[in-house]
């Protein structure tokens, strides 16, 4: 939003020398982001009225004429290629050593004495592009200079600062900054703002009070009083349509709004100086006796001011009479009922429209307009009442023949909540965060246009009415107004003091995060994530029983109502989908499941009600269409995860527990004689209902009871003084051989060797049927002298030794 510092100076009175850089930063320190300040006529010294006094074709160049041109102390010769330049005319022209845009574009050029095609030429005469005023005046031509003729009270030599009263100072304020401050969308508003800021009084907004007219009784029906609290009407006769009084052209020209005429320049006057949106309909063609404020009917027409056709819906409030709808409220209004040069009498509308439904209306037509953007923030209902009487004000004095012609109709059902809030001095400081006076606070609130009332340490803080529409409404919302006005810099900066206390532990998700990487860094497995949610038909392809689970009441998705008993179902899916674009997959979830028929916990603290047991699950599945047995590679996942975890561990005979396993190659997973997982391969049958041919090798660990149990406690070692060889090893052996049997004999072959870690298994060509490839690191170090590979290859030459004489291992060469 563009603020013009002379609008507000019409409010509030500065402090002597205050510049407009440091208005941008108290603004930007208390209230709203200041994008930028920018000076009107900052680029335009040396630019002065010129009138234009003889014009002669040039000798040398059929497009260009040479001027002769008075600059008020003195006449000058210029070069111009203006299309419209002609005797008489009212131009801006660049004296030498001024700084134009060269046709309106680059950097700025300085103005220099110049022949042109053999004529000298002493300055320019200039578009209103080239000296930033393109906006302000729209060129019909590309080579049109910029015609001042029309200005009323130029004189030649003029400066053009002064000539077009371009001495103000524009704000620049981000509009996302102060969607919570409907009382900022107006210069006033901003000067109240200031006039807090500054400690200043603020002059008093009093327009007249409207002398109701005799010629037309109108009356507001409003359908639904919560989509519009308030509709204020009333119509102006005689009035005569024409330009704006200078004055007002350029207030609306600094803030960049294009005078339009003197009844819709007032409209937009009107909003950007109050914050309240308003709307002239040209009575002629709006019946006004009855206002009908309605929803629009599904597929109703609307054509906007913009010559856009919109069809509505019944989501949107619209203004009609009898007939027709004439505006879509808070957003545009209408083509048929808009102010033209043949308008007489005019109905002004001031309202009030909520909020939501003019956003939602808004988007919905692609309608961003001033208005939509300023009733969407919940206006102050109050501010109608004050715009109509400004807005019937600046009529009559634009049109001195203009009279009130009708009551003034007001349709008003609302009710702010205003408070007070009750709060302490003690609570503010606490929240600020250090003492201020308590003559300090109240000022401040006071100064905002709050009541207050104190009583010893307990505070009473009515609410003002422009802040009483969703703004202000808790005790912390006092406490923010005191501290910005206060000034944030003038609070001290403190550390918090409070004892540091380390977290507890969660050691449950430290395990569920080392098992992860575990698996993710050594074995080459890829985590998934998927909802907690399974379907009947997923349940039946499991071969399981529907009526165990729990079934949700609100669900997210209608085909998976039930919350999952197991973490395979879902995996399953994933492989079935991805196994088409690759060849091996390794994917891994860690999640909670759902046992309705264990117990877990209360579901609340003083509730006997317990909730489904829902433990940690790890799960881990193999499939790779070469591998005809998977249960190797499951196992072999566990055989590295585990005693890395801190846990020893052994495989024992289960029987068959699910539908969905294998019945022979499963086994389970004892811990300290406790059962905390399964190792198995997937049913055939049930691998075929979710469309997979391949078989499939699943790794089962209950990280919630794996946790429980006592971890050993961890030795910690010195670095090694002296270097470690470490040696490859790979052998063939029986697939019945558990990767922690070889680590442990290996381990007790030598007390050289520090450290067996298994880096590969293999099943494949030139490995015979029911045995496995094996390879280990073997790390070596003496503690007090530097090995010698001698004595490396003696130990190595032990280990195959025990390896053939306790498992029959061969070493694979």
């Amino acid at each position: 939003m563009f603020v013009s510092l002379n609008w507000l100076k019409n409010y509030v009175t500065l402090p002597t020398g205050t510049t407009p850089q440091e208005v941008a930063l108290k603004l930007t320190m208390s209230t709203v982001e200041v994008d930028g300040v920018e000076e009107q006529g900052k680029n335009l010294e040396g630019i002065v009225v010129g009138k234009i006094l003889e014009v002669a074709g040039h000798p040398n160049a059929d497009k260009l004429k040479v001027c002769q041109v008075d600059l008020g102390d003195k006449k000058v010769q210029i070069v111009c290629g203006g299309s419209n330049v002609q005797k008489n005319m009212l131009v801006a022209v660049a004296q030498i050593g001024a700084k134009v845009h060269w046709h309106g574009e680059g950097e700025l050029v300085e103005m220099k004495p110049i022949a042109i095609r053999g004529v000298d030429s002493a300055g320019m005469i200039c578009a209103a592009t080239e000296i930033g005023l393109g906006n302000r005046f729209p060129t019909k031509e590309e080579k049109e200079i910029l015609d001042l003729s029309s200005v009323h009270r130029l004189k030649a030599g003029m400066p053009l600062t002064k000539a077009l009263g371009l001495d103000d100072v524009i704000i620049e304020i981000d509009n996302k900054s102060m969607t919570n401050r409907p009382d900022l969308w107006g210069h006033y508003g901003l000067g109240r703002e200031l006039a807090a800021i500054y400690s200043k009084k603020l002059h008093k907004y009093s327009p007249p009070e409207i002398k109701p007219g005799k010629e037309k009784k109108i009356t507001v029906e409003v359908e639904d009083v919560k989509l519009c609290p308030r509709y204020m009407a009333v119509e102006v006769g005689n009035v005569k349509v024409g330009p704006s009084p200078v004055w007002l052209q350029e207030k609306l020209l600094a803030v960049g709004l294009h005078p339009i005429n003197n009844i819709v320049d007032i409209t937009n006057y009107v909003m950007l100086d109050l914050g309240q949106p308003m709307h002239a309909f040209d009575s002629k063609l709006f019946k006004a006796e009855k206002i009908l404020v309605r929803r629009a009917k599904d597929g109703e027409e609307f054509i906007t001011l913009d010559e856009q056709k919109h069809l509505l819906d019944s989501s949107m409030l619209v203004i009609a009479d009898n007939d027709k709808v004439v505006a879509l409220a808070g957003v545009m209004g209408g083509l048929d009922s808009g102010i033209t040069d043949e308008t007489t009498k005019i109905v002004f509308e001031s309202a009030n429209f909520e909020a939501v439904t003019t956003r939602r209306s808004s988007i919905k037509l692609g309608l961003r307009t001033d208005s939509s953007a300023r009733f969407e923030k919940s206006l102050d209902p109050n501010l109608c009442d004050v715009a109509l009487k400004r807005a019937v004000e600046l009529t009559l004095e634009c049109c001195p023949e203009a009279v009130v012609t009708s009551n003034v109709a007001d349709e008003s059902h609302f009710h702010l909540q205003q408070g007070p809030l009750e709060t302490t001095f003690t609570f503010l400081n606490k929240k600020i965060g250090m003492e201020v006076e308590k003559k300090q606070i109240v000022g401040v609130l006071e100064r905002l246009g709050f009541t207050v009332k104190t009583n010893s340490d307990t505070l009473s803080v009515g609410v003002t009415n422009w802040r009483a529409t969703k703004d202000i409404t808790i005790p912390e919302d006092v406490v923010e107004e005191v501290s910005r006005i206060y000034g944030y810099d003038n609070i001290k900066t403190t550390l918090p003091v409070f004892p540091i206390v380390p977290p507890e532990k969660n050691t449950l998700r430290a395990l569920e995060n080392k098992a992860r990487d575990l698996l993710v860094t050594n074995q080459g497995y890829t985590e998934v994530y998927n909802y907690s949610f399974v379907s009947s038909e997923q349940i039946q392809n499991l071969g399981d029983n529907v009526a165990t689970y729990v079934e949700l009441g609100n669900t997210l998705s209608k085909e998976k109502p039930f919350l999952r008993r197991q973490m395979i179902t879902n995996l399953l899916e994933n492989v079935e989908h991805n196994l088409e674009y690759s060849n091996q997959l390794r994917i891994l979830e860690i999640g909670k499941t759902f046992l309705p028929d264990k117990p877990g916990v209360r579901s609340g603290e003083q509730s006997d009600e317990l909730l489904p047991r829902q433990d940690s699950i790890l799960t881990a599945v193999f499939v790779d269409k070469k591998n005809s047995v998977p249960f190797w590679q499951a196992r072999l996942a566990a055989e590295v995860i585990l005693p890395d975890l801190g846990y020893a561990w052994e495989a024992i005979n289960l029987p068959q527990l699910y539908n969905w396993q294998h019945p022979t190659r499963s086994a389970g997973i004892q811990v300290q004689n406790v059962l905390v997982g399964q190792i198995y391969e997937i049913h055939p049958l049930v691998a075929s209902n979710f469309g997979i041919e391949e078989k499939v090798g699943v790794l089962e660990i209950n990280l919630t009871k794996l946790n429980e149990l006592v971890t050993p406690a961890v030795v910690y070692e010195p670095v090694a003084v002296y270097p470690e060889i470490v040696r490859d090893l790979a052998i063939i052996l029986s697939k019945e051989i558990t990767h922690a049997e070889v680590s442990k004999n290996i381990l007790e072959t030598d007390p050289l060797l520090k450290q067996v870690e298994l880096f590969d298994v293999y099943e494949g060509e030139n490995i015979a049927s029911g045995f496995k490839s094996m390879a280990y690191h073997l790390t070596l170090a003496n503690k007090e002298r530097t090995l010698t590979t001698a004595e490396a290859d003696i130990v190595q030459e032990k280990v195959v030794s025990v390896l053939k004489n306790k498992f029959k291992a061969e070493v694979r060469h």
